[in-house]
């Protein structure tokens, strides 16, 4: 079997929400100052190829990420949407609701401009942690082994440090402490499907705000005329789901649309005015994650997240 190439850092499974009848979405991009619409196949779009690769490793190993870890994540995302778009909520298993949570936590990660970053931190913290293990190696070496560590380890294992370098990229996906917070904040969909338009898509869609306060919440189109919500506090969801859906639609496609790195999708070409107009104006700026790894006292194999 083939290994595939086409990495996508938006799931098929999740953008076929906004196909219509045809099977084809509307992506939007900007080449050369000029927003170009085209229609595409949920497959044809949101990847870049070998994004997650790691091809100095053995084939299993360099695709582990795309292969293992996003293909059983993806998988069980989408049955945690299937439940968030039927509102059967009677359903729901503590993997699933893990998986969802999980699922979110990865989107907000896994976008291509971030990559470079995560593979450049995990390189420092594995070679900061070098002075460590150094000594402990000298405490216990006998006569006849390599001088250093990294002689020993290299000796054993030559591709021992690109292996960690994946799973410590593996921990930022799968960001155990933000994942674990979002599992306990109050869950709902908001229904906007009397609002004249419809729910957009882009390639940063996901909005984690106040995170740690008491208003704090977490939203993320997934249809649309569907948005999940997540909130700290019972009365700050009561207040989000009040909003006109009008006040709803408009605010969230401002956000996403304006944080637009290189993709906005849409059901049909109905907003095309907008997109032009908000597309990528309020981009984050770059590093994406700035506070991604660089800690050299930590242990090799771990990777911290603020």
């Amino acid at each position: 079997m083939s290994t595939p190439l086409d990495h996508h850092f938006i799931p098929a499974f999740f953008l076929a929400q906004w196909a219509g009848a045809n099977g084809k979405l509307i992506e939007y991009t900007i080449k050369h100052g000029k927003l170009i619409a085209k229609p595409v196949g949920p497959r044809a779009t949101g990847f870049e190829s070998q994004l997650y690769s790691f091809p100095e490793l053995l084939p299993d190993a360099a695709e582990f990420l795309e292969q293992t870890f996003f293909d059983y994540a993806d998988r069980v995302a989408a049955d945690a949407l299937k439940l968030h778009l039927s509102g059967r909520s009677a359903t729901w298993t503590v993997e699933l609701i893990s998986a969802w949570s999980r699922f979110v936590v990865a989107l907000h990660f896994r976008h291509p401009d971030a990559m470079p970053e995560f593979r450049a931190a995990a390189k420092s913290v594995w070679d900061g942690s070098g002075v460590k293990y150094q000594k402990e190696y000298e405490a216990i070496k006998k006569p006849e082994d390599p001088a250093t560590f990294d002689e020993y380890l290299a000796a054993k294992d030559p591709l021992a440090g690109t292996k960690m370098h994946v799973n410590m990229i593996v921990k930022v996906f799968d960001n155990e402490t933000l994942g674990r917070h979002l599992n306990n904040m109050k869950w709902d969909v908001l229904d906007v499907s009397t609002s004249k338009h419809r729910f957009l898509l882009s390639c940063r869609p996901v909005c984690f705000a106040n995170l740690k306060e008491r208003n704090g919440v977490a939203y993320l189109p997934i249809s649309p005329t569907k948005l999940f919500v997540a909130a700290n506090d019972s009365g700050t969801l009561r207040q989000l789901k009040a909003l006109p859906p009008r006040e709803i639609v408009h605010n969230n496609n401002r956000f996403t649309v304006g944080r637009a790195r290189r993709f906005v999708w849409a059901q049909d070409e109905s907003q095309t005015a907008f997109v032009a107009k908000q597309m990528s104006k309020t981009m984050e700026s770059t590093p994406l994650f700035p506070n991604i790894g660089y800690y050299p006292n930590d242990d090799r194999g771990e990777s911290r997240c603020k």
